[in-house]
């Protein structure tokens, strides 16, 4: 056997080795994510690929803002995102309680290599109870009126989003001012800025009563640009407040 030919034999054996290597190293580590299949929804259970499971969960929003879209609930204080392929947009109510068909299946993270993870896919979705802002809907019948400053312009949807954001505060405060002008059915509107404050970025809505066009500030709201989460501004101790 000439050398050439022996050069050639052995790099074939490399190939073959690496090319095993690799398999065996992927097959093990798609086993891994098999094994640690998880969710907020069912902690501590052990959960099956594709099996269809049925919970009750408090709907939050839908978000059409990625290369997926994501059923959003809320379930024992935690938000959890349902992968879906739904692109339309969803009529539902912040609030209201569903009964939420999803199954754990795969989805591939775009922008790192195609990574494949297993994760929550939305299923479908039943109403069975209304939720706080549906009654709140009903007892207050005015619609909110907004404002907002400064160059940006916001999209509508991210504009229904944050008018979803004030009507769920509205139905959940447990401030007396702010009760107190709902009973009254007060002419209610809200301001949209943007704040930077301790290196982070807010969307801040100034919920106020408008009386002959001018308005009174009634109460603060901090929405965390980077997670969502909500806060009320405690005016008294100059802090913000997580609201649930």
């Amino acid at each position: 056997m000439s050398c050439k030919e022996e050069k050639r034999t052995d790099l074939k054996k490399v190939e073959d080795t690496v090319q095993k290597d690799s398999t065996v190293i992927e097959e093990t580590s798609n086993q891994n994510l098999l094994d640690s299949l998880a969710s907020d929804l069912r902690p501590g259970e052990k959960l099956e690929l594709e099996k269809v499971y049925t919970d009750e969960a408090e709907f939050v929003m839908f978000d059409t803002g990625g290369d997926y879209s994501y059923f959003v609930i809320k379930k024992d204080n935690k938000l959890i995102g349902l992968t879906s392929n739904i692109q339309d947009e969803m009529n539902y109510t912040r609030g209201d309680i569903f009964e939420v068909k999803w199954k754990i299946d795969s989805s591939f993270v775009a922008g790192d290599g195609e990574r494949l993870e297993y994760t929550e896919w939305f299923i479908s979705a039943k109403k069975i109870k209304e939720g706080s802002v549906s009654l709140f809907r009903k007892k207050y019948t005015k619609e909110l009126k907004y404002t907002w400053s400064g160059e940006h312009e916001y999209s509508t949807e991210f504009k229904d989003y944050l008018y979803d954001v004030v009507e769920y505060y509205l139905a959940n405060s447990t401030r007396e001012l702010v009760k107190s002008h709902i009973q009254a059915n007060s002419d209610l509107t809200y301001s949209i800025e943007e704040r930077k404050e301790k290196n982070r970025n807010y969307i801040v809505l100034g919920i106020a009563t408008e009386v002959e066009h001018r308005t009174s500030i009634v109460q603060w709201l901090y929405i965390d640009n980077e997670d969502r989460k909500l806060y009320e501004y405690d005016l008294a101790n100059e802090k913000l407040i997580e609201f649930p």
